[in-house]
């Protein structure tokens, strides 16, 4: 991994300038330069059409503004996800999608980020993965998983960028970031970013601390973009314990970890796939999970891949079109997954199909999702997958899941009703939390969801979607439901420069018993819990002030069991950020 950065970082800055218009010429020298210069290219991503208002998207201020710390904190306010936690910040957790644990894929600026640590089962921790140094979250709401595109962050402008983070709080946590990102007047692109954060909990342990590191040096000019990123966290969790209060207590259940997870790469890139017309994109790029302490008996210290992507496409006429070849090499073993991607819109309906094979974990996938809108306030979506595990006898037989929606919006308030049919196979274990803990079969499933949002009167507005299964499953809750009372104004006709923002969510979350299945059919259980939460962000200029406060009244409550979730978490701080 070392090779590859320190090589990706000699390219990048070998590279010629090359004469090119930027987006807006340069001022004269004797006024002050604040020019906008080409984009740095982003990674294409899927876009299977959804519900209308739902969101799918979250921009860079929208991440940390919803009171997520970690990925898998921002994941689990989507419809179909169940979060696992074993604690707070550091320890380790697990989604499912739609009561299937580890049918999660993210990818980061195009590279998939696979899950490379053994203890995981397949079922990657995607708290280990820094969200404070993204631009956007995008997710993919497909029938038999959850595709997850991530984009870094990055600037167009040559006057400097830098943003100051500071957060606080309860578990004694305290968290500190740094941004810095400049624009070159030849196009040249320069950005650093640190985060350091640390974390005490005297009741079930677990805590640490972490230090992440992200920073791209490139080129942008005109539709040609060359760019080199290296993202890593870096972080010592100590020893959880379980049991704490039902005992008899289980001194170190999950052990010491100290070590990091890295992504690093070189892109070369024409054209943009969010904009009319063709693109290309070509990407070299290597990923890594190390521990650096004591290693835990029976697991690798260091596991590394290298991914090499060739990717390119066109839009045009409401028409999509893509393909990516994607060749892995880890352990002296290569791979190589093909993917077909193509989508259609127009005023009445949406399209998006995709073909892949030779995936992260060996599986043929076909995803269709279609939607309609025959009166401008009524929708209806259905989607369909199958995957097909190329060795049955590892991954189970093919499976099947199948999504129909239909949504009426009336005066802005919409009710949305759907099912979810999943066949019979195989469900990936969660082994981060209990080696025990191993894939099952489960039988064939039906869902049905239903949803309310929209306004209530002026600023304030109403969110719920719930769940329920037939019947109770292996790692999946039978009932599961969201509210959310919200409010956001800017006070306009009090404050005209919009120098101000207030915006403020009360939050209820409830999922059933869990049952957990160990060896010899016995198993683990979670009772069912409902947990209020408090989210306060106000921009003031430039600086945002928040406070978010998880599981206000201090529910006892678990979502493995054993792994006692934190009591009454406040988070305050502030976010500045500055151009100068």
């Amino acid at each position: 991994m070392r090779w590859l950065v320190a090589a990706m970082f000699g390219i990048v800055v070998a590279v010629p300038a090359q004469q090119a218009p930027d987006t807006l010429r340069a001022a004269p020298r004797d006024t002050v330069r604040d020019t906008i210069k080409a984009p740095v290219a982003v990674a294409p991503r899927g876009a299977a059409p959804d519900l209308r208002g739902r969101r799918m998207v979250w921009d860079r201020e929208a991440i940390l503004a919803e009171g997520a710390v970690t990925l898998t904190d921002l994941l689990a306010d989507v419809p179909g996800v169940t979060p696992f936690f074993a604690g707070f910040i550091t320890a380790p957790t697990a989604l499912a999608w739609y009561g299937q644990v580890g049918r999660i894929r993210v990818f980061y600026d195009g590279v998939e980020w696979d899950p490379l640590d053994p203890r995981e089962g397949g079922t990657r921790d995607l708290a280990t993965i820094p969200i404070w140094s993204l631009e956007e979250v995008a997710v993919e709401r497909v029938a038999g998983e959850l595709r997850v595109a991530l984009r870094s962050w990055r600037v167009n402008r040559t006057t400097p960028q830098t943003r100051t983070d500071i957060l606080t709080g309860s578990e004694q946590i305290n968290l500190y970031r740094g941004f810095y990102g400049k624009r070159t007047d030849g196009g040249g692109v320069i950005q650093v970013a640190a985060q350091q954060f640390s974390t005490t909990s005297v009741r079930t342990r677990g805590d640490g601390d972490g230090l992440s590191a992200f920073s791209r040096v490139g080129v942008a000019r005109g539709r040609l973009s060359i760019d080199a990123v290296v993202n890593r966290f870096g972080r010592i969790r100590r020893p959880l314990d379980r049991y704490v209060i039902a005992g008899p207590t289980q001194r170190e259940a999950i052990g010491r970890f100290e070590g990091d997870d890295a992504v690093g790469y070189l892109r070369a890139a024409w054209g943009s796939p969010d904009s009319t017309g063709l693109w290309a994109q070509a990407i070299a790029a290597g990923i890594r999970h190390q521990e650096t302490g004591d290693s835990t008996a029976g697991a690798d210290t260091a596991v590394a891949q290298t991914q090499y992507v060739l990717s390119a496409g066109g839009r045009r006429w409401g028409l999509d079109l893509s393909g990516t070849a994607r060749l892995r090499a880890q352990a002296g073993e290569q791979r190589v997954a093909t993917q077909l991607r193509a989508g259609w819109q127009s005023r009445w309906a949406q399209v998006a199909a995709l073909a892949e094979t030779g995936g992260p974990d060996s599986t043929r996938r076909l995803d269709l999702t279609l939607a309609a809108t025959p009166l401008r306030w009524v929708q209806v979506i259905g989607a369909h997958s199958i995957h097909t595990p190329e060795d049955g006898a590892a991954g189970g037989p093919s499976r099947t899941t199948s999504r129909l929606e239909a949504a009426v919006t009336l005066w802005r308030r919409t009710l949305s009703v759907g099912a979810i049919q999943r066949s019979a196979g195989v469900t990936l274990g969660a082994p981060v939390f209990d080696a025990r803990f191993q894939a099952v079969e489960t039988p064939a499933s039906t869902g049905l969801e239903v949803g309310v949002a929209g306004p209530l009167r002026g600023p304030f507005a109403f969110s719920w979607r719930g769940v329920r299964w037939q019947e109770a499953a292996p790692y999946r809750p039978q009932v599961e439901s969201r509210a959310e009372l919200r409010v956001g104004t800017g006070f306009e006709r009090q404050i005209a420069r919009r120098t101000f923002y207030l915006s403020a969510a009360l939050t209820h979350e409830y999922r059933g018993p869990v049952e957990f299945p160990v060896a010899n059919g016995a198993v683990l259980r979670t009772e069912g819990a409902g947990v209020y939460g408090s989210i306060l962000d106000m921009r003031i200029g430039s600086a945002h002030v928040f406070w978010h406060n998880r599981n206000a009244l201090g529910r006892v409550f678990e979502t493995v069991p054993g792994y006692l979730m934190p009591r009454l978490v406040q988070l305050y701080g502030v976010r500045w950020e500055f151009w100068n």
